[in-house]
């Protein structure tokens, strides 16, 4: 699954075969765990700090073991598995595995060593590494294909004496093992995974002095039953929930884990200019992510870097305030609303490069790689003779020609896709669990002629035929928001640098703001492009009356949409 260190004192070939020979003060032990349905595991010393000799001897025991074991599994019935069982105790030995090297690995290189990323920084050669394979195995789950974990469930089998029946089912459970074990390994690289609970002090706060003790619960104590709250009875979603936790654990960080009440305004205030010095990769740039807020703030004085933006700091006290909000309900809080009254100017800031979209070369480039040329049947990064219209063909086609956002196409359902006269169209709304960025995210988005030549009616109707059907069935939800295009940005990161098109900021969201200045070049009115993106008008009349035009405007502006540098019509089918 992820490529092994090899360390002195422990020797075993990564999944649990091989050599029971462990080393503890010097001296050789045998260990070896017990199959199910027994539990617990058999160790003893062998007497010797010689490692050949150990060996040796690990061997007759291994023999010993094996036919014990045998005996006790012709002899003995077993009772009916438990695949959830086996499953779990499989993701367990491998979560703690996994642990393990990440404890062993020195400090200041890769978790997941390979030679060809020896001079790269170990963070980003082991999130290149586990992004890799998390691709692979979402792949390889949402097409069912269990040959990468053959080995290991013919293993489990024998262990367990399941049936072959069972096969399937086991199969597809340790798949579903090994990709949360990756994505739990990517969080350890970003240290995002916490496995000890710590003595529950904090750094000390640097944003105030220090006030006399308030009554109350400390804030840490207080967050759980607010988070909670907001999940079951205001809605918050994985992202935004995800993002209120970040805000929670900077404040602390920065003001102190105290009792609500010990808060004031000089507390928020500092929090607030704090802020506003943070750089913007503050948790990504390998120069401040392992360094604590002051020290962040410190280092990166002077330095031309982009900071955070005023929308993103309105969107920390925006949470902030709801947490005072709460407390002051609750008698938690009295007084003033701390983390009110404060401005957000955006005038002059955030005025950085320009946004990257897709044009020229490397667009050309783009559309001259292997998905849309001639792939490999299972390496779409590998030139071949296959192309094949599945998600991976059609959503970045898709995003180039309309401009949506990648999760308004990846959820997509054949009932979705409308005809109106001889319009057709995608009908985007949040109806039956699907989700859109805001109210003016619902909207009708005619599709592009080009689209349309290349066939997507043909490929609705062979892998869409009912009306609930998914239009890109192999897509398989993940992420904090469990969206749907989760794995497919995944993948789409991996294949731009495989095939050498990668450019950083240059992504699938880049194919909207290329859609949005090809409308505006073309002379489409500023409410008609908002229209097709789903983007917020700036005033109340544009909200109110925005979905008014008729489709056959929004029709005739998408086909404006034009991108001379490549030609898409030579995969034309008919």
């Amino acid at each position: 699954m992820l490529p092994q260190r090899s360390h002195s004192g422990s020797h075993n070939n990564g999944d649990g075969a091989g050599s029971h020979v462990t080393k503890k003060r010097g001296v050789y032990y045998y260990r070896r765990r017990l199959p199910s349905p027994h539990g617990g595991e058999v160790a003893l010393s062998l007497g010797t700090t010689n490692y050949r000799e150990a060996e040796h001897q690990a061997a007759m025991l291994d023999k010993a073991f094996n036919e014990l074991m045998q005996t006790m599994t012709t002899n003995t019935p077993k009772p009916p598995a438990d695949l959830q069982v086996i499953v779990r105790d499989y993701l367990k030995t491998a979560l703690q595995a996994d642990f393990e090297q990440h404890l062993r690995a020195p400090t200041g290189q890769p978790v997941y060593q390979l030679d060809s990323y020896a001079d790269e920084d170990p963070i980003d050669a082991d999130l290149t590494i586990i992004d890799h394979l998390i691709g692979e195995a979402a792949e390889a789950l949402a097409r069912r294909d269990v040959r990468s974990v053959a080995a290991t469930v013919d293993r489990l089998m024998a262990e367990h004496g399941l049936p072959v029946e069972q096969r399937p089912a086991l199969a597809m459970g340790v798949l579903q093992a090994q990709l949360k074990v990756l994505e739990t390994a990517r969080q350890r690289v970003l240290g995002q995974h916490p496995e000890l609970a710590l003595d529950g002090t904090s750094r000390q706060p640097v944003g105030a002095p220090e006030v006399p003790a308030a009554p109350g619960p400390l804030l840490s104590a207080a967050l759980p039953n607010f988070i909670d709250y907001m999940v079951t009875e205001e809605g918050w979603r994985g992202q935004t929930k995800t993002q209120s936790e970040t805000t929670f654990r900077l404040f602390v960080e920065w003001c102190g884990d105290k009792p609500l009440q010990a808060y004031t305004r000089k507390d928020t205030a500092g929090f607030f200019d704090m802020l506003r010095k943070l750089p913007a990769l503050y948790s990504k740039d390998k120069r401040w992510r392992d360094l604590s807020l002051p020290e962040i703030i410190a280092q990166s004085q002077g330095i031309d870097v982009e900071r955070l933006t005023m929308k993103t700091v309105k969107r920390h006290f925006s949470a902030l305030g709801r947490l005072f909000d709460y407390a002051k309900k609750r008698d938690q809080y009295i007084g003033e609303n701390p983390a009110h009254g404060f401005d957000f100017p955006t005038k002059g800031r955030g005025k950085g490069k320009a946004r990257k979209v897709w044009a020229g070369e490397p667009l050309r480039k783009l559309f001259a790689s292997p998905v849309w040329t001639g792939c490999h049947p299972h390496f779409r990064a590998q030139a071949g003779d296959k192309i094949i219209r599945d998600e991976k063909f059609w959503l970045p086609i898709l995003g180039l020609y309309h401009g949506n956002r990648l999760e308004e196409f990846a959820q997509l359902r054949r009932e979705d896709v409308k005809q109106e006269g001889d319009i057709w169209f995608f009908d985007i709304h949040d109806q039956g669990g699907r989700q859109v960025k805001n109210e003016q995210s619902v909207r009708r988005v005619p599709l592009h002629p080009v689209v349309l030549r290349l066939g997507f009616l043909s490929y609705l109707d062979e892998v869409a035929p009912k009306a609930t059907d998914r239009v890109f069935p192999e897509l398989q939800p993940g992420g904090p928001d469990n969206k749907v295009g989760y794995y497919f940005t995944k993948w789409w990161t991996n294949y731009r640098r495989a095939t050498g098109v990668y450019e950083r900021g240059l992504d699938y969201h880049s194919f909207r703001h290329g859609v949005t200045t090809k409308l505006f070049g073309a002379g489409v009115s500023r409410e008609v492009v908002d229209e097709l993106t789903g983007h917020e008008g700036e005033g109340t009349s544009q909200t109110v009356y925005l979905h008014e035009f008729p489709l056959k405007v929004l029709a005739d502006a998408i086909a404006k949409v034009e991108w001379p540098e490549i030609d898409l019509l030579r995969l034309t089918t008919s």
